[in-house]
């Protein structure tokens, strides 16, 4: 069954993870996180709070990502920028048309893998003079073709939704938000 699958790294924003993997399930996808780690263990957040993935990194089945999701959370965003397990499974799904998205710092990531440049994107304004190559845009939410990028925790709500309606999710966004009443499109 295609998935959406959204990495856990040490250090990822809480926020950021959990309202788009709320959201998503909410709105009828088959949602995986997955952490780096080789075994299913706790993986902390920026914020202290220790969640459990559904998956081990080895846990992923590529064939059938359908979306992959990278919260930001600087630290988060360092470890996933800086493994190459990461790096490759990033330029491999972009190669085969696969959803991207990542908020926060975790558009980084996209560049360190090589596949943004020349791409309309955006990221937290303090990760802006990291997105090197990419045509910066302060959007709170910025789709440009497979990918999917955002700014902050703040706008994580915004982000879920565009992932929704990218996808085709059983539930349609609006009929999600009647339960969550997010501030979507004021």
């Amino acid at each position: 069954m295609p998935a959406v699958f959204v990495l856990m790294a040490p250090g990822f924003e809480e926020m950021e993870l959990v309202i788009t993997v709320d959201m998503l399930r909410r709105a009828g996808l088959q949602v995986q996180t997955v952490s780096l780690a080789s075994h299913r263990e706790p993986v902390t957040g920026s914020r202290g709070i220790a969640m459990l993935p559904d998956l081990p990194f080895g846990g992923l089945v590529e064939a059938d990502c359908q979306a992959l999701v990278l919260p930001g959370g600087l630290d988060g965003t360092r470890h996933l920028a800086n493994d190459p397990r990461v790096l490759d499974l990033v330029r491999r799904l972009a190669a085969a048309g696969v959803w991207l998205a990542a908020i926060c710092a975790a558009p980084t990531v996209l560049v360190a893998a090589g596949v943004a440049a020349g791409r309309r994107l955006t990221s937290h304004p303090a990760m802006r003079e990291k997105m090197i190559g990419v045509d910066y845009d302060e959007s709170r939410v910025v789709i440009d073709d497979r990918l999917i990028t955002s700014r902050a925790a703040g706008t994580t709500f915004e982000f879920a939704a565009a992932l929704i309606e990218a996808l085709g999710a059983p539930t349609p966004v609006a009929e999600v938000n009647r339960g969550v009443l997010a501030r979507l499109g004021e």
